[in-house]
């Protein structure tokens, strides 16, 4: 008797509202044999998510959430050691979803800016954790790499949108000595692109591939959850209608492509909304991406991964 091959597991940070969840709609509906696992901070909100997921899965396809929380390390390592212990075949792709706007200085329980700890260094760490059940996934799975896709904004590149460029520095990395919410959220997605590169790069010609993909602006999403109430009404019924804009579900599909066997079988590509593109310079120069590597792996307690 034939053995039946074990679901590809795909795991995703957030997921359960906005582009996270469109992608997810499509993994459910669109693949087949899928697992598809989100850590979420809500439990409330995520059971709500994976119920509607649920509704729209394939008979072959099962979806489930489990507890992350982004603004501590703690809890994701608790995270990453759920998943290693769950999937001992591995799993098949990670997708870096889940993002935050943080408009007022706030240090987590790690004691980082809100912004950088949970679009980069939290995200980063759980790609790190989780290679190893990537490589395994691979094993399992052998059609195809395992993939890690960083959900990215062009709003990590100057001249891009309103507001100040990117200015990250060490000397105020923590928004300490100045801080502008939009200004350290295009920050930490600066940061996050230049690690990302290199990481890819650490790991050519391997089992394992590493991208990223800007959706578009998608001002419905929930990234704005911190903002005023007279923020979120604009973004939601006024620069949502704008020719620049992108609606939640094709944002989703930007992201549900990039985890096609085609572009999963790249490495160290940044998409765009119209397919390969380039991160900003200042994400691509060396010096930079070996200073902001190290930063982030000795923020995340990873200094075996120095260089």
């Amino acid at each position: 008797m034939a053995t039946t091959a074990p679901k590809k597991v795909i795991v995703m940070t957030g997921g359960n509202i906005g582009i996270g969840f469109e992608c997810a709609k499509l993994i459910l509906s669109s693949l087949s044999n899928v697992h598809l696992v989100l850590g979420c901070r809500d439990s409330g909100r995520a059971d709500r998510g994976v119920s509607k997921l649920k509704a729209v899965a394939a008979e072959s396809n099962t979806v489930e959430s489990k507890p992350l929380q982004l603004a501590s390390f703690a809890s994701v390592r608790r995270f990453a050691e759920d998943i290693n212990a769950s999937f001992p075949q591995g799993i098949h792709t990670l997708i870096l979803n889940a993002g935050l706007m943080a408009c007022s200085r706030q240090l987590t329980e790690d004691k980082y800016e809100m912004n950088m700890q949970v679009n980069h260094l939290s995200q980063f760490l759980l790609a790190q954790l989780l290679l190893p059940s990537l490589r395994t996934g691979h094993a399992t799975w052998p059609d195809e790499p395992s993939s890690v896709i960083f959900v990215s904004s062009s709003l990590h590149k100057a001249g891009v949108g309103r507001g100040k460029d990117p200015n990250l520095t060490m000397e105020n990395v923590d928004g300490a000595l100045e801080f502008d919410g939009m200004l350290f959220y295009r920050n930490s997605k600066l940061c996050q692109a230049t690690c990302m590169h290199l990481m890819a790069a650490s790991l050519k010609d391997g089992p394992v591939t590493v991208n990223a993909i800007c959706p578009g602006f998608v001002p419905t999403t929930d990234l704005k959850r911190e903002s005023g109430l007279a923020t979120r009404i604009l973004m939601d019924n006024v620069i949502s209608k704008v020719s620049a804009a992108s609606t939640a579900a094709e944002g989703g599909a930007r992201v549900f492509e990039t985890i096609a066997k085609d572009r999963r079988a790249k490495n160290g590509v940044y998409y765009d909304k119209e397919g390969p593109g380039e991160s900003s310079e200042e994400s691509r120069d060396p010096a930079k991406q070996k200073l902001w590597w190290n930063w982030t792996c000795q923020a995340v307690g990873l200094d075996s991964l120095v260089q």
